[in-house]
């Protein structure tokens, strides 16, 4: 299930590495290329809300495999596109058929007794890292050998051959009396104003997810624009971010033994100390270098945590609603990010983007200490 989930969530960052290379043969400026970028998130939170909420309602196996498909044709769409708004459309699709990965955490918490949900959460969540970034280093050097078109198509690739494990190992079990489509929708609303908790911890991630995304989004372009990179070894910046999933997994059982509280507070002060050196040293390729690892890592670890409170606040065959909500307000913010970090970065440079990272983090460390203080940070179930 990692398998498949981090291949699924690493759809979404493929824009990213060959950012560069689609706006110069499409002849798009350098500052104005972020379309893709900020369209495939955007599509992600989409489907976020229209159809991990299915997961209420079908087995995971069978609504996994018909997405996985739907992305494949969506990235042959992209690998194919002949002009660059066709390019960001399909991007768009791709991302808001690539919610595997999220089905599949739905499925897995509830699914995992208690004393388990965080670190099996650290595992699927670690995963999404170390899946997205090793897409992300290895796309780069792929692109500038066949080109960003044929690295598109490795990728479609990759999406048909996840269809055998989604057939093998996905959940199988339907939820028990599930409701209609329309009822799944209409809820959620009355979810969102019954649990305080998922409210504060959704909005907590987001801020979180914003400042990760806002820094990595102009990573490449600074890198290749301002540090003198070439394509390949920008995207060999990635490790820093796989390394970053791996911590993630590797730390698992920790979050179990440190409690609720203490984990978010490590994994903020990691993302706050990450982002605080872009912002003071963005030509500096070592901090650099050190400073995307402890942005992925907190903002990862981060996640663990929040997302299993805000599923443990609902009752079990609400946690695909509730996930939607979780993942809907989280890929909101990131489309936002990545399109407000773009002119910034055109107006002031990386070190910008680092300062408004660092200053959205201290927004979710005012949201923290709010649900701190209003009991919110107690595990339960």
């Amino acid at each position: 299930m990692a398998v498949i989930a981090a291949s699924g969530v690493a759809v979404i960052y493929i824009p990213q590495p060959i950012q560069t290379l689609v706006a110069e043969e499409f002849g798009i400026p350098i500052d104005a290329s972020a379309a893709a970028t900020t369209a495939v998130q955007a599509g992600y939170a989409i489907g976020i809300v229209f159809l991990v909420s299915l997961g209420d309602r079908f087995a995971a196996r069978s609504q996994v495999t018909v997405q996985l498909i739907a992305t494949a044709l969506a990235l042959v769409g992209a690998a194919l596109a002949p002009a660059y708004w066709f390019y960001v459309v399909m991007c768009f699709i791709a991302g808001s058929t690539a919610t595997i990965g999220q089905l599949l955490v739905a499925a897995a918490l509830r699914l995992a007794p208690p004393a388990l949900r965080a670190r099996t959460a650290a595992v699927l969540l670690g995963s999404f890292i170390v899946g997205l970034f090793t897409v992300r280093t290895a796309l780069g050097a792929l692109a500038e050998m066949l080109g960003w078109r044929g690295a598109v198509g490795v990728s479609v690739v990759l999406m048909l051959a996840l269809v055998p494990l989604a057939l093998r190992f996905a959940p199988r079990d339907r939820p028990m009396d599930p409701p209609a489509y329309r009822r799944i929708l209409a809820s959620i609303p009355r979810i969102v104003r019954t649990s305080a908790t998922l409210r504060l911890m959704s909005g907590m991630h987001a801020l979180c997810f914003a400042a990760f995304i806002a820094v990595w989004a102009t990573t490449t372009v600074h890198a290749v624009g301002e540090l003198g990179l070439s394509v390949t070894s920008a995207s060999l910046l990635g490790l820093a971010g796989l390394f970053g999933g791996v911590a993630t997994i590797g730390v698992a059982p920790l979050h179990a033994v440190v409690g609720v509280r203490r984990s978010i507070a490590v994994s903020m002060g990691a993302l706050l100390v990450g982002t605080a050196a872009i912002a003071l040293a963005p030509q500096a390729l070592a901090v650099s270098v050190v400073a995307l690892f402890l942005i992925s890592f907190g903002m990862s670890s981060e996640q663990v945590s929040a997302q299993a409170r805000a599923l443990a606040s609902v009752a079990p065959e609400q946690s695909g609603r509730a996930n939607t909500v979780f993942m809907a307000v989280t890929f909101l913010g990131g489309a936002i990010a990545t399109a407000v970090a773009e002119p910034v970065y055109g107006w002031a440079g990386f070190g910008a983007v680092g300062a408004m990272a660092a200053l959205t983090t201290l927004g979710a460390v005012a949201l923290a200490l709010a649900a701190a203080r209003r009991g919110h940070l107690q595990a339960t179930g």
